[in-house]
């Protein structure tokens, strides 16, 4: 059933809570220098924050734990903010978003595996976003999302001309203190299956299979399964195409008694073309919905130059005989050896279970600046905005302002202070709410290990 009331979390409620904040591509588990090297430290703080107008304590804790070997790497990290005196919460000592992950990769000439385990508690109070695990769109909302996975993975004949990857996946979400009715706790469980086949150097075909099944408290219940074929394509020197085609079944079982189904085919394709300093695409995809099939289409284009990287694409989603824009824009820049920058611009659309369309905004921007060897300065923005198209949901809308100044007092000790504003408005009761905190402290790290 759905969740009525905001979870206390415990440091031990942390740790048995683990789960995956998302996949990893089994291309990152090749082993680098960074994984390899030995490291355990604990950080410990303590800030004065000026909350909203209350003066309060915050103790962040920061726990990280790596080892390994080139032929295989274990890593853990944890970390919890401990709030003292908040006003919002009956106790003194009270603990804000926790999250925690546990990942171990064990690798070999021609195969490898991967298993992970992370929990990581958000509130949603700036976060617009779209479940895809179940169709849902989660506007500004008050309360606070509780995500577990555990995965497990393994890739086998990486060098040889057949091979395959198989998957495994359970995800826990628990909503917490939220206004919206249409949010419950679900479980969700998932696994796919791709086998590859190399007839020629300049081909490589594949054969996929998922299954997944979801479970809500008293939402909407989901299966879904997929069956096709796909291949990637050398056409010429500059040229790549990859192509896929799958059978897609999807069952929906709502709250009310009603079963929708569905039955058909799903289409993608890449094409790539390499020119100087960059690449032209030209993607297409098609899915099928119980509310009806989505259509994309996108031509773009990437520079890679010696000081900026700057990738563009533009293009058109259709469902239910409407046609949106959608576009995305990514820019990235060394300004000198000091500083960084980076922006993006995104739109997209969506559908939720319900057959309901929404077409959210996405604006980011980061600069971060060196200023001398023992200090420097990051400041970070966000706005987020969903449009409402069809349904009975509210338009909402999101700013977000981060700035952080970090000083080093000595190699293990540094001062820390900055400010966070949130700024939103509209969500599920249409109103405009205001976050503030102001902070300052000092930051000190202990090493276990030489």
């Amino acid at each position: 059933m759905r969740a009525t009331a905001r979870a206390r979390l415990s440091l031990g409620g942390a740790l048995l809570g683990l789960g995956a904040a998302g996949a990893l591509s089994f291309a990152a588990m090749a082993q680098d220098d960074n994984q390899l090297a030995r490291r355990a430290t604990l950080t410990v703080g303590q800030q004065l924050a000026l909350d909203n107008g209350n003066l309060i304590g915050v103790m962040p804790l920061d726990l990280q734990f790596q080892t390994g070997t080139r032929a295989q790497n274990l890593q853990f990290s944890m970390s919890v903010p401990i709030e003292q005196g908040d006003p919002d919460n009956d106790d003194f000592f009270s603990f804000g978003d926790a999250q925690a992950r546990l990942l171990y990769r064990r690798g070999a000439r021609n195969s490898s595996f991967e298993t992970e385990l992370s929990y990581r508690q958000s509130d949603l109070d700036r976060d617009i976003l779209y479940d895809e695990l179940t169709d849902q769109l989660v506007t500004v909302d008050g309360g606070s999302l509780a995500t577990s996975t555990a995965r497990v993975g393994y890739v086998f004949g990486t060098q040889s001309k057949l091979g395959g990857e198989i998957g495994l996946q359970y995800t826990r979400r628990d909503y917490s203190d939220t206004t919206d009715a249409a949010l419950y706790d679900y479980d969700s469980v998932s696994g796919d299956i791709r086998f590859y086949l190399e007839p020629t150097p300049l081909i490589r075909a594949r054969i996929l299979a998922s299954a997944s099944r979801t479970d809500s408290d008293g939402g909407t219940d989901t299966r879904s399964s997929e069956l096709g074929v796909g291949a990637s394509m050398q056409v010429d020197k500059l040229t790549n195409l990859d192509v896929e085609i799958a059978h897609s079944r999807i069952r929906r079982e709502y709250n009310d008694g009603r079963i929708a189904n569905t039955t058909g085919p799903a289409y993608r394709l890449n094409l790539t073309r390499s020119r100087p300093n960059g690449d032209w695409t030209l993607s297409y995809s098609s899915s099928v919905g119980t509310e009806g099939r989505r259509d994309n289409m996108m031509l773009g284009r990437s520079l890679e130059m010696q000081t900026y990287n700057l990738s563009a694409a533009i293009g058109a989603t259709h469902f239910d005989g409407n046609y949106d824009p959608i576009y995305q824009i990514s820019y990235s820049q060394e300004l000198n050896r000091r500083s960084r920058m980076q922006a993006s611009l995104r739109r997209s659309a969506i559908t939720d279970a319900d057959g309901d369309e929404a077409v959210n905004t996405d604006i980011s921007a980061s600069y971060s600046h060196q200023i001398t060897e023992l200090s420097s300065l990051n400041t970070s923005l966000g706005y987020r905005a969903s449009d409402i198209q069809t349904g009975n949901r509210d338009n909402a809308e999101t700013f977000s302002f981060d700035i952080n100044y970090s000083h080093a007092l000595n190699s293990s000790m540094s001062l820390v202070a900055g400010a966070n504003v949130v700024r939103r408005s509209g969500g599920n009761n249409d109103t405009r709410e205001d976050d503030e905190r102001i902070y300052m402290g000092v930051n000190r790290t202990f090493n276990w290990l030489p």
